[in-house]
């Protein structure tokens, strides 16, 4: 009679505590998702280093990103412009990367970006700067329209009414009016 009520707690004991692990990682994946560590687009979020990877890999850009830095309240890029990008695709991800991080953000208040033309070489010094942008808040609060939906000359518009943006000479010898 010992061992069969040994044996029956044994169970019982052994049951409550599989049972108890497996709602434990149950709430455990519950918290995951509401973490400060990951980014979810579908509402603005604190933007720290430690999210800023997630949320860059969900804006859609035809440019690869060289450089990000997030102080503070301010996010620097810099964009590798391809030999055979067009304005639209400059714009495109000028506005998107914009719309994003301004957006979908609650503590981006400025964008800064350069597009570099990288095509001298591989390190920093051979690039040259071909646009520069400096975006805030408080003007690109309304960006409700897709990049996707917008024509060239409503992105250059778009960008150019809201945002402050440098051309350089480069840009001129590639994109001549």
């Amino acid at each position: 009679m010992k061992w069969t009520m040994r044996i029956v707690l044994t169970i019982g004991i052994s049951t409550a505590m599989a049972l108890g692990l497996s709602l434990l990682s149950n709430m455990e994946l519950n918290t995951e998702s509401s973490s400060p560590y990951t980014w979810s687009s579908h509402r603005g979020g604190q933007l720290t280093d430690k999210n800023l990877a997630d949320m860059l890999v969900q804006v859609p850009l035809q440019m690869r990103i060289r450089r990000v830095e997030l102080s503070m309240s301010r996010l620097s890029l810099d964009l590798s412009l391809p030999k055979n990008a067009d304005t639209v695709t400059v714009y495109r991800d000028l506005y998107t990367l914009s719309q994003a991080m301004l957006n979908q953000t609650k503590n981006v208040d400025q964008v800064f970006v350069r597009v570099m033309d990288y095509s001298g070489g591989s390190d920093a010094a051979s690039s040259q700067l071909v646009l520069a942008m400096v975006a805030q808040r408080e003007f690109g609060k309304d960006m409700e329209k897709r990049a996707g939906d917008l024509s060239l000359i409503q992105l250059e518009q778009e960008l150019q009414n809201r945002f402050r943006i440098t051309y350089t000479s480069k840009w001129q010898q590639k994109y001549p009016l």
